[in-house]
């Protein structure tokens, strides 16, 4: 038997005892479904099969009051063949003593021939003459061969408190105490429970789901069985099952089986047990008496009588069910209107009760509304601690419980906070909530004020620009005519402003600010207000392509004001990033990218984590990071929101750089997919547009579709300067035209256009822009001019640290000085651009480079493109946590990157290694390790290895 191993050696050596002619008794106790008649049945096969004669009785409930009722269930089996020939059957008129005398002597005729095993299931519903008898017959089993075998269980009248039980020999427990040995039950062992379950599946059944079924059932047959039986019936297949399936299976029967061997117990057993399962595993006498509308002394002796028989427990927390399956089966028999109300009433007690808010609040999430301020106020609470550790669903559940209790004053303020939610989630679904929370908002200007700029930024993260200006523009007019406070409509004419310009209908040639960091600060006491007029004065210098340093002292004012959340003006906020990398402050956009990156992963928005990573793209590309330009663009697109018909703002940023960090590592054919999918410009926000354009022309061009590709940048700069936006740190789209038109036979336009765009770069003075606009100039210069041109290009993308773009120009330089007979300099500027261009990872300028060392008479250098030292940071980290034996799963969960990423990574390890899988790792990284996962983030990490 399974698990069962100490009890059948008790009965045999019981069984040993009597066929030595020395009586023993066999006491098995247990719980309600611990087994007892199962091991009855067996220990009846078990002596038969040694030759003992076995008479067996079973008591039950409803015949307690029955008197002789077991002793006459054995009598009767005793006479006839197996018992004494012709002896009487004794009337039921004998009395007690008499019966008991006459019964005894039919045992010792019985066991004239052979040994005999008497066995009584449920001693605790035996009669009390019975128990009377079976005192008589333990004190004389002395010298018989005879095995008395009896099952206690604890659903015994005795601890009933009703008083039926009796006392002394008339009591089971009294009786009990008679007994040559006891034993107790336990629950089915891991083991035999696998054995069970994998049976039913037909198949070996995981050590989780093992574990799982025994932690819901304690190991107990009945409820095995009915776990097995409800598995059976939702039809679940070993692929479906988990722990926390299992965890959550709910089997009626379980409920309805106790409650029929319970019915002695009280009056009220079912609405207490039904109490418990709600409260559990806190329950208390007082708690169970409000909910069950009881008497506390009664509640208090109903949950008494319930642990000793086994079904209940007491812990340090209260009191709760000894199996969790129990639980769950009493909680799936009530209708959900009546846990409902059981949940409410339970936060209403608890409330009353000072218990700990916790507590509370888990039982007004399920409940019916309690209709009480209290209830309201420990909803949101709980709603702002899910929000300060990140989990976004729980407060969301924890808002949309709390518009049951709110009144109209504060819906407005929760639908806000709802919306705020679902925009960390995505922007489509938080326009429709923040757009409900706009109408129910009626008197309370400022209120309103900020949920329509919720609703813009919303609008404008799903790529609808246009619908979030409208917005601004009409909440904007409506404050001046209302007369709101100055500072709040300075607020919106700030957010109106940024809009415009992403409209083009802004002015790019706005007059500089006349307000210092300083006066800004004493008009606008609202961080936020002062955070828009500053972003408006920075997008606004840089826009007008002359005032760099104002942008950036602009910029840096306005990222320094506090948020509230990270979801607070993020839009604006990324931007401003993009305003200090494109005005030649980079690592500090880099910096303020990764520490709103940080946050937004800390506080779970999705959002805002995709959007920032989309930025991070764009910073990382331009800094020469293919690798983390490729990691974070990839995260966008595969992570982040999921669009319902057209690219969202994000995802329409990350994937221009993404399809040009492809076609730079090599991987011509995905970066084609990614930017010449067809109908893509109709699919992406028009703010974006030129974006991929600018992106969709260079590769064309690379690909060697100039006319295409040349058309594509010009429809760039077409939509460009519709806008009013001619600054090249943007797009420098003009360079990229122009080297085309060059290649097409148009000098004369090439020319113009690298002039146009060279005059525009310095007139900003961002150096990476310069830089670039140098590097077409000189390409497309009269030959004696053409060097100094590329070499005032390469100091000043060193300068801005575009490793990429300095990479081309030292290779653009290395070619004029091949050209004009100076090969040393030559090689050595080619061998710089080399090293550059390994350590971006950029695969195709690496091999063009090359050609152009072979071509130059150098021999390329090998030390940096094969061997350890060769491997990119990114790459490094991947082949050591490949070699410590991580999955490519488990890999892009620790990096934070997707497996696509993990498989490239070691592709390229593999070819700089010469090695061909992942065995070979070890023996080649030696004793390095990989970075701990609580080391830095990886896109930190990765800024400082590249720095």
């Amino acid at each position: 038997m399974l698990s069962r191993d100490s009890e059948m050696t008790a009965l045999d050596g019981a069984l040993s005892a009597a066929e030595a002619g020395m009586g023993a008794s066999l006491l098995l106790e247990g719980g309600i479904g611990a087994g007892k008649s199962h091991l009855v049945r067996a220990a009846l096969r078990t002596a038969r099969s040694k030759g003992f004669g076995t008479v067996s009785a079973r008591a039950r409930p409803g015949e307690r009051d029955r008197a002789h009722g077991v002793l006459h269930q054995i009598r009767d089996q005793l006479t006839g063949p197996a018992g004494e020939p012709g002896s009487p059957r004794g009337a039921d008129g004998t009395d007690g003593a008499g019966e008991a005398a006459a019964v005894h002597r039919m045992i010792t005729a019985a066991t004239a021939g052979a040994p005999l095993l008497i066995a009584i299931d449920d001693l605790q519903w035996t009669d009390a003459p019975s128990l009377h008898w079976l005192g008589y017959l333990t004190a004389r089993l002395e010298g018989l061969p005879v095995v008395l075998l009896a099952t206690l269980g604890t659903d015994r009248p005795d601890l009933t408190g009703d008083g039926a039980g009796g006392q002394g020999s008339e009591s089971a427990a009294g009786v009990a105490s008679f007994f040559h040995r006891r034993v107790v039950l336990q629950g089915l062992n891991a083991d035999s429970v696998g054995y069970l379950l994998t049976s039913f599946l037909g198949e070996p059944a995981p050590e989780d789901l093992t574990r799982a079924c025994r932690t819901a059932t304690g190991g107990n047959p009945l409820l095995l069985q009915a776990l097995l039986r409800e598995l059976h019936r939702t039809g679940l297949t070993s692929g479906d099952l988990s722990a926390g399936r299992v965890a959550r299976l709910a089997p009626v029967e379980v409920a309805e089986t106790l409650l029929t061997r319970l019915g002695g117990c009280s009056p009220e057993v079912g609405a207490v047990l039904d109490a418990v399962s709600i409260v559990a595993p806190g329950a208390s006498g007082p708690l169970v008496s409000r909910l069950v509308g009881i008497g506390a002394g009664e509640a208090a002796d109903a949950l008494y009588r319930l642990v000793r028989r086994g079904v209940l427990t007491e812990g340090h927390d209260g009191i709760g069910f000894a199996q969790p399956v129990v639980m769950a089966s009493f909680r799936a028999r009530m209708p959900p209107s009546e846990r409902a109300r059981l949940h409410a009433e339970a936060a209403k007690a608890l409330y009353a009760g000072s218990a700990p808010r916790e507590r509370i609040t888990a039982h007004l999430l399920p409940g019916a509304p309690v209709g009480e301020r209290w209830a309201l106020r420990l909803l949101v609470d709980a709603a702002d601690a899910a929000l300060a550790g990140g989990a976004l669903a729980e407060a969301r559940v924890c808002l949309e419980r709390g518009l049951a209790e709110c009144g109209p004053e504060e819906e407005p303020g929760l639908l806000r906070r709802l919306g705020h939610i679902e925009l960390a989630d995505g922007p489509e679904p938080a326009v429709a909530r923040l757009r409900r929370t706009v109408d129910l908002i009626r008197g309370d200007t400022g209120q309103r004020a900020m949920a329509l700029l919720d609703l813009a930024q919303a609008a404008a993260l799903t790529g609808d620009v246009p619908e979030a200006l409208r917005i601004v523009e009409q909440e904007a007019g409506e404050l001046d005519r209302a007369g709101a406070p100055k500072e709040l409509r300075a607020g919106f004419r700030a957010v109106r402003g940024l809009l415009e310009l992403l409209e083009g209908r802004g002015t790019h040639q706005a007059p500089p600010s006349t307000s210092s960091p300083a006066q800004l600060s004493e008009v606008a006491r609202s961080p936020w207000v002062r955070r828009a007029e500053a972003a408006l004065a920075a997008v606004g210098a840089q826009w007008s392509g002359t005032r760099r340093a104002e942008a950036l002292q602009q910029a840096r004012l306005a990222l320094s004001e506090p948020a509230a959340t990270v979801n607070d003006h993020a839009l604006m906020r990324l931007g401003l990033v993009l305003v200090l990398a494109r005005s030649g402050a980079e690592e500090e956009a880099l910096d303020n990218c990764a520490a709103l990156l940080s946050a937004a992963t800390a506080e779970g928005s999705r959002t805002v984590a995709a959007l920032a990573r989309a930025v991070l793209a764009e910073c990382t590309y331009r800094a020469g990071r293919l690798t983390e330009c490729l990691d974070a663009a990839h995260e966008v697109l595969e992570r982040g929101p999921e669009p319902a018909e057209h690219e969202w703002l994000g995802s329409a940023m990350a994937r221009g750089w993404l399809g040009s960090a492809l076609y730079e590592s090599g991987d011509l054919d995905q970066a084609q997919r990614v930017l010449l999918e067809p109908g893509l410009e109709g699919a992406v926000p028009a703010v974006t547009l030129p974006g991929l354009l600018f992106h969709r022309g260079r590769l064309q061009v690379a690909l060697g579709r100039v006319g295409p590709g040349l058309a594509d940048l010009e429809e760039c700069g077409r939509l460009l300067l519709h806008r009013g936006w001619t600054n090249p740190a943007l797009w420098p789209w003009r360079s990229e035209a122009a080297l085309a038109h060059a290649r097409l036979g148009d000098e004369e336009a090439a020319r113009r256009l690298a002039g146009e765009e060279l005059a525009l770069a310095r007139a900003f003075g961002a150096p990476h822009a310069v830089g670039v606009a140098l590097r077409a100039a000189g390409l497309l210069a009269p030959g004696e001019e053409r060097a100094a041109l590329l070499t005032e290009s390469v100091l000043l993308l060193r300068e801005a640290g575009a490793a990429l773009d300095e990479a081309r120009a030292l290779r653009d330089l290395g070619r004029e000085l091949m050209r004009t007979r100076k090969a040393r300099q030559a090689r050595e500027h080619l061998r710089a651009a080399a090293a550059l261009a390994e350590k971006c990872a950029a695969h195709v300028l690496v091999q063009e480079l090359r050609q152009d060392m072979v071509e130059a008479g150098a021999r390329p250098r090998r030390d940096t493109e094969i061997g350890p030292a060769s491997l990119t940071p990114a790459e490094r980290r991947t082949a050591l946590l490949a070699a410590e034996g991580l999955t490519n799963k488990e890999i892009a969960g620790r990096l934070y990157v997707t497996r696509r990423t993990v498989e490239m990574h070691l592709s390229r390890v593999y070819r700089k290694l010469s090695i061909s899988d992942r065995r070979a790792l070890r023996l080649v990284t030696g004793d390095q390790r990989p970075p701990s996962p609580s080391g830095p983030h990886p896109q930190h990490e990765a800024a400082e290895s590249c720095a």
